[in-house]
């Protein structure tokens, strides 16, 4: 299977996922008006590790299988 790739527009750089971007995530989630529109699996208050923890344990693994065909993707 290819490599994801990177969709470029006017106003969006949309890469791939990668354990790096735990920081960022984790910086937007403490914002009420980000996490609003997301369902009550999302734990409030955010806690300090969930970007890292969701992108170790939940988020990454779902795209290797997704991309390996070994199993369901999420």
């Amino acid at each position: 299977m290819e490599a994801t790739p990177t969709l470029y527009t006017e106003h969006l750089i949309l890469r791939p996922l990668e354990l790096a971007d735990a920081d960022a995530i984790q910086q937007q989630f403490p914002h009420w008006e980000v996490v609003r529109y997301l369902n009550a699996f999302v734990p409030w208050p955010y806690p300090a590790d969930g970007a890292l923890t969701y992108l170790r344990e939940i988020a990454l693994p779902a795209i290797a299988r997704a991309k390996s065909g070994t199993g369901r993707s999420a």
